[in-house]
């Protein structure tokens, strides 16, 4: 797959990444602002996106790479934790861990080298279901 493969390690890490930006990242923002975590969550999301147009110019194609895809990341993750409900947040994360688990355990038990094994894995995630 390309991850390269789960492991618990990698996954553990996951897990403190998206509960840190819950936990950080929107409560204890908008503790810290004095307004609701919607609004907050709302800010970011606009911060990440005036951030993204501004990502083109950094010079470096790797350092771009990195910074782009953490930051498109935690934006999905954002969007995904406004459809679900911040309060929620604990359930969505170890759902994403499932998928995450089964996405690596379906390519290396099924489909690692067949000619179509991408083209069959995204076939199998649009099966997954998140909520």
């Amino acid at each position: 797959m390309p991850l390269c493969g789960f492991n618990k390690k990698m996954l553990e890490g996951l897990v403190a990444f998206h509960e840190g930006l819950v936990e950080h990242g929107l409560i204890e923002r908008s503790k810290v602002r004095g307004q609701s975590t919607a609004q907050t969550l709302q800010r970011e999301l606009s911060d990440i996106d005036r951030f993204l147009v501004e990502t083109g110019n950094l010079i470096d194609p790797n350092v771009r790479g990195l910074v782009e895809g953490i930051t498109k990341y935690a934006k999905a993750f954002y969007h995904l934790i406004d459809r679900e409900g911040i309060d929620s947040y604990k359930e969505v994360v170890a759902k994403l861990n499932g998928l995450y688990f089964q996405m690596d355990d379906k390519f290396y038990r099924e489909l690692e080298g067949k000619s179509d094994d991408m083209k069959e894995l995204v076939s199998y995630l649009n099966e997954v279901n998140l909520k």
